[in-house]
């Protein structure tokens, strides 16, 4: 007769560590798995590095520009640079067609009422102009200023009817009761009084003596 064998018994301290094990060596596989996918897909996969056709254009562009913008910089104006602006009275419809929302028509008024004007002697005056909008207006500002030694004025004591309504801020009612003075025996007096007369008694703004001589 066959003696039997005695059956392999494991005891529970043993199974224990055996499933303790296991799990640790789970674990460490897990880990490795997951450490190594991660940093080939960060580092080796090429795909996350790849930059479509449109993106390459992008940054094509972005690096020209910057390269030109680098090569020219003694052509750039800083803000402490002082900017040259033209004359308005001298300017021409060429040059104001040089500003956007100018046209021929809107650079002839333009001319034509600083003509009318015997020359601009403040910018605001261009609100004026018939078609224009403070959004051009802002802009020819930024062009252009007013010098007074462009600026023709007039005699007031001689000027006739037709030349004084050519004055800003001045009413037809104002000028005919200047002309009324100057037919006085002693005319409108001195230069000192006039100029009292236009600013106090009318209450007139003192833009208005760059048009004036005595």
């Amino acid at each position: 007769m066959n003696s039997k064998r005695t059956p392999f018994r494991i005891s529970n301290e043993e199974r224990k560590g055996v499933l303790f094990l296991l799990l640790v060596l789970c674990v460490i596989k897990s880990l490795h798995s997951l450490l190594t996918e991660g940093y080939q897909r960060v580092v080796f996969n090429p795909d996350r590095f790849e930059i479509s056709s449109e993106e390459k254009k992008v940054i094509d562009t972005t690096r020209i520009e910057d390269i030109q913008i680098g090569s020219s910089t003694n052509k750039i104006i800083t803000p402490n640079e002082p900017i040259y602006k033209r004359d308005l009275n001298r300017a021409l419809a060429t040059d104001l067609k040089k500003i956007r929302g100018i046209g021929p028509v809107l650079s002839e008024r333009i001319i034509k009422y600083g003509h009318s004007l015997n020359g601009y002697s403040d910018i605001n005056q261009l609100y004026r102009v018939y078609g224009l909008d403070s959004i051009v207006v802002d802009r020819i500002k930024e062009a252009f200023e007013i010098r007074s030694d462009t600026i023709i004025p007039m005699n007031i004591r001689l000027a006739s009817r037709e030349e004084l309504s050519t004055l800003p801020y001045l009413s037809q009612s104002e000028i005919d009761w200047l002309i009324s003075l100057r037919n006085r025996p002693q005319g409108l007096g001195s230069k000192e009084f006039v100029t009292n007369l236009l600013l106090k008694t009318l209450n007139k703004n003192e833009k208005l003596l760059v048009y004036l001589n005595y």
